[in-house]
């Protein structure tokens, strides 16, 4: 998989800019772990809806493992929209790569969160087996990662243009990615601990993707979907034509139809 550099430009981008409509948080800076850690602060913002259905959502941004926030742009819209569908919404920090982690340090700060709003959630009327992780881009990767390892406490999963296989990755700039999350250049070990190839999470999982993404090639949620199709898992798939990377920053048909996806997949209250 090599990347597309046209598509890198696009996608930074559409990370500018309003959000139409946008909905408040309810609390800010709410700490999801007692104790900081060297790096990003445990922080996130939680938004509850004026008439909650009951379910929730944790929210883990993208960026590349690199840069990104609980309040970027794609993160505030998603979060916004969802809320105004009924749907409570945590939105969180993790540490990043030269901000205080790697792999393994992101993926325990969203376990963190995730235990964090299970017990928090009732506390807002909320329903804690009603608890979706929802991850965009690099979040995608993490939530998928983190909900493997916490099936107690997440009912369903959405991953939208989700990098799942770090070992696919060509060219000097794109492997020195997998070399600095995983601090070695063995294929093998970047195959292990990617999403295709470790655990996967038994929740419903739902998998966004634009067949025109120059950062990471549909042929990944395809190929994860077959996996855990095979595996008897529960998923859905859905592709978008001629959608690129992060579309949901773009006013359109795919925008609108996965919003609509998301939000059906995510207010499911047992």
């Amino acid at each position: 998989m090599t990347l597309r550099y046209g598509a890198v430009l696009q996608a930074v981008a559409s990370l500018r800019g309003p959000v139409a409509d946008e909905i408040a948080p309810t609390h800010r800076d709410v700490a999801y772990r007692a104790q900081a850690l060297r790096g990003i602060p445990p922080n996130a913002d939680v938004y509850v809806p004026a008439h909650p259905t009951g379910a929730s959502a944790i929210l883990v941004h993208g960026g590349a493992f690199v840069i990104g926030s609980r309040r970027m742009k794609p993160t505030r819209l998603l979060a916004s929209r969802l809320c105004a569908a009924g749907i409570a919404v945590c939105t969180i920090d993790y540490r990043l790569i030269f901000r205080g982690g790697r792999l393994t340090e992101a993926v325990a700060d969203v376990r963190a969160a995730v235990a964090f709003w299970h017990a928090h959630a009732p506390t807002l009327g909320l329903d804690p087996d009603a608890v979706t992780l929802v991850g965009s881009s690099a979040g995608a990767t993490l939530a998928y990662l983190a909900a493997s390892a916490e099936p107690g406490r997440i009912a369903r999963v959405a991953c939208c243009f989700g990098l799942y296989e770090l070992d696919h990755l060509r060219g000097p700039l794109a492997t020195l990615l997998p070399r600095l999350l995983f601090r070695t250049g063995d294929r093998a070990t970047w195959h292990a601990r990617s999403p295709a190839g470790g655990a996967h999470p038994a929740a419903p999982t739902l998998l966004l993707h634009g067949d025109d993404d120059g950062l990471v090639p549909v042929d990944q949620a395809r190929k994860l979907a077959a996996r855990r199709e095979a595996l008897g898992l529960p998923t859905r798939l859905v592709i978008y034509p001629g959608a690129p990377h992060g579309f949901f920053n773009q006013p359109g048909p795919a925008a609108d139809a996965g919003m609509q996806e998301l939000i059906a997949h995510a207010g499911v209250v047992a």
